[in-house]
C-alpha cells in the first residue's frame, strides 16, 4: 500500500506512456498523453493519500511537474531553433 502513497517524479510517471523515450524527443501526441498522465497521477494520488491519512503536497507536485514540462519545452525549442 505504501508504494501507491509515494509521490513519484513526473519523469517516472511519463515513462509509463513514453517508455525509454525522453519527453523532448516524443511525438507531440505522446507528449500530451504523458502530461495528462502526470496530471491524473497527481490528482488521484492526492485523493488516495488523503483517504488513508497520509500527508499530501499537491501544490509541490504540481509545481515540480510544471517545472519539468517547462524545462522539456525549453530543450525542444533549443533543438528546433539552432542559433
Amino acid at each position: 500500500m505504501y508504494v501507491r502513497m509515494k509521490q513519484l517524479p513526473p519523469q517516472e510517471v511519463a515513462q509509463w506512456i513514453l517508455g525509454p523515450t525522453a519527453v523532448e524527443s516524443a511525438a507531440p501526441g505522446l507528449r500530451k498523453e504523458a502530461f495528462r498522465r502526470v496530471a491524473k497521477h497527481i490528482t488521484t494520488g492526492k485523493a488516495e493519500r488523503t483517504k488513508y491519512g497520509f500527508n499530501s503536497d499537491t501544490n509541490g507536485e504540481i509545481a515540480r511537474a510544471m517545472e519539468w514540462a517547462f524545462q522539456a519545452g525549453l530543450r525542444v525549442a533549443d533543438k528546433s531553433n539552432p542559433a
